[in-house]
């Protein structure tokens, strides 16, 4: 009986040497002496001109045998929903009666103990091959722009963070 193909895990991700350049990109250095590459893929879903699917097409036609490209979906607390109305709470003038003062008080609370609401992120991992792959890399956002996706390239801080919020998701920085 043939071994079941493995696909990939998370490992590799974890064990890595540290980090390091490709070119002008910040890469994390694999455990295998790799150059691993990230991005952050982001559109205005309500935008007719969106294609997702078919920029994803395009990026998994457009790499060549060999090379490995992982997308990774990450839920990834947002604060700035919370943090606005805080703002606006925290402005709020008229909470001289004792009604109102209850209210604030309990909105106050409310805001400080419940969690944060995600958002889903996509990002990409690039095993760099070599100049042949940094050269791909590099092209990437013009071929996801035809698509309405635009690309982010991580640098060393936010690469850093997402494998903070990939192993350790409940931990807050």
């Amino acid at each position: 009986m043939a071994d079941p193909e493995e696909l990939d895990t998370t490992e590799q991700f974890v064990v890595a040497k540290g980090l390091t350049h490709a070119g002008n990109h910040a890469a994390l250095l694999g455990f295998d002496g790799t150059k691993r590459l990230f991005a952050e893929l982001f559109a205005d879903g309500d935008r007719p001109e969106v294609r997702a699917q078919e920029a994803y097409q395009e990026l998994l036609f457009s790499i060549q045998p060999g090379w490995a490209l992982r997308i990774l979906q990450v839920f990834w607390p947002d604060p700035q929903p919370r943090t606005e109305f805080l703002h606006y709470l925290e402005k709020w003038p008229n909470h001289a009666s004792e009604a109102l003062d209850i209210l604030h008080s309990g909105l106050l609370l409310a805001i400080q103990e419940t969690i944060l609401p995600s958002l889903r992120r996509t990002f990409i991992e690039f095993v760099l091959p070599g100049d042949e792959g940094l050269a791909w890399w590099e092209g990437i956002s013009g071929v996801c722009a035809t698509f309405g996706v635009l690309i982010k390239y991580l640098d060393a801080q936010e690469i850093q963070e997402l494998a903070y919020r990939i192993m350790n998701p409940g931990f807050e920085q």
